[in-house]
């Protein structure tokens, strides 16, 4: 019986599920083959959870925070000029036009 290396030894973790995480887990496990450890070993090896959104949701920020500050601005020069120029409120509906189109691009991705 071959011994394992030093530092591999398994070591055992507890987690937490929902009845429908467990029940996810139990349905993927039995479709691939394989016991629930061999699967949960199998999705982190080799991937299985998609980061992308992380990187979606901090672009979304980041565009909802420029429109925040344009806002900010346009007014403060209409508290300082009693009135906003064309140009500033064409430049804000660009921007939400932009966001908008971020949040359906996310939907789709996340359905």
């Amino acid at each position: 019986m071959g011994k394992r290396k030093v530092g591999m030894a398994r070591q055992n973790r507890t987690f937490r599920l929902s009845e429908l995480e467990l029940q996810k887990l139990a349905d993927g496990a039995k479709s691939a083959g394989m016991s629930e450890s061999e699967y949960i070993r199998h999705l982190i090896m080799r991937g299985g959870v998609d980061t992308d959104y992380i990187r979606d949701r901090q672009n979304i920020i980041r565009q909802i925070t420029g429109v925040a500050t344009n806002v900010n601005q346009a007014a403060k020069w209409a508290n300082e000029n009693k009135y906003i120029p064309q140009s500033r409120i064409d430049q804000m509906c660009m921007q939400l036009g932009v966001i908008l189109g971020l949040l359906k691009e996310l939907i789709q991705l996340w359905r």
